[in-house]
């Protein structure tokens, strides 16, 4: 991958993964309110029950970990038809 192949990528890159950020907070407060019938708790908030504050921790990870690799797979596809090379190496990094 020469030097504009990487700035294109990490533009690219950027640009999925914040998309990918904000659906997945999305999806993920939503799924917590569907379930529970509450809005997501503040899992720092000592006023929280751990339990319910472990869970919701959980229920992020899971969220989180999933669309990393949905949208590592979706990238990488595309970048593969874009360029004619293989996948990408470099994977697509969610920062909340």
């Amino acid at each position: 991958m020469d030097i504009s192949q990487k700035v294109v990528w990490n533009l690219y890159s950027t640009v999925v993964a914040v998309g990918a950020a904000a659906v997945t907070k999305k999806a993920v407060e939503s799924a917590w309110e569907f379930v529970t019938g509450e809005e997501p708790p503040d899992p720092n908030d000592p006023d929280v029950p751990t339990g319910q504050a472990i869970a919701w921790v959980v229920a992020v990870a899971v969220g989180v970990g999933l669309s990393q690799v949905l949208i590592n797979r979706f990238a990488a596809k595309r970048w593969s038809a874009f360029t004619g090379e293989g996948q990408s190496s470099r994977p697509v990094n969610l920062r909340f």
